[in-house]
């Protein structure tokens, strides 16, 4: 066997099995480095499938066998890169080309400037006290009670206020198309 070990002489595709064999752990051991990490076994045993279709003597058993395995160690991350680009293309919202996405967010951008643009008129339809009684509680987040206090009125008052406040923009439902 010494006489493999050196590179010195050609070793028929039959032999390369037994190199292979005996440099089983180190090739693992390459993957591993290679960052193949738990798919090391998987990375060495697709250089064994392959070393089964080698033709021809290798005059240096162990780089081939090294080099096989590096190979084969890119196509596996280049595999994995094509699949993560691929789920990520189809992760996108219908499949829509990035041009459509950034018009329909432009879109419903709109659309919710539009929106509050009529919940802003409706409240000034409403008159002061109800517009800055729902402005206070939906927006400043104050507690009835709180703003009760605030405008010097019963929380029955505020209640009311509320409740028409809430009413009038319910009923921008009944106006979209």
């Amino acid at each position: 066997m010494a006489g493999v070990m050196n590179g010195s002489s050609d070793i028929p595709a039959g032999g390369l099995e037994a190199v292979f064999n005996e440099m089983r752990p180190a090739l693992i051991r390459r993957a591993q480095a290679m960052g193949a990490g738990g798919d090391a076994e998987d990375v060495v045993q697709d250089v064994w499938l392959k070393l089964a279709s080698a033709e021809g003597p290798v005059a240096s058993p162990h780089a081939y066998l090294l080099r096989m395995v590096y190979t084969a160690v890119l196509d596996r991350k280049r595999g994995a890169r094509r699949a993560a680009a691929r789920d990520a293309e189809w992760a996108t919202p219908a499949n829509l080309p990035r041009d459509d996405i950034a018009s329909a967010e432009a879109e419903q951008r709109l659309m919710a400037v539009q929106l509050l643009a009529k919940v802003e008129a409706r409240l000034s339809d409403l008159g002061d006290p109800a517009a800055a009684i729902f402005r206070r509680h939906r927006i400043d987040g104050l507690t009835q009670r709180r703003i009760a206090e605030e405008f010097g009125m019963g929380l029955s008052t505020v209640e009311k206020h509320l409740r028409r406040a809430y009413a009038a923009i319910l009923d921008l439902e009944g106006d979209r198309p």
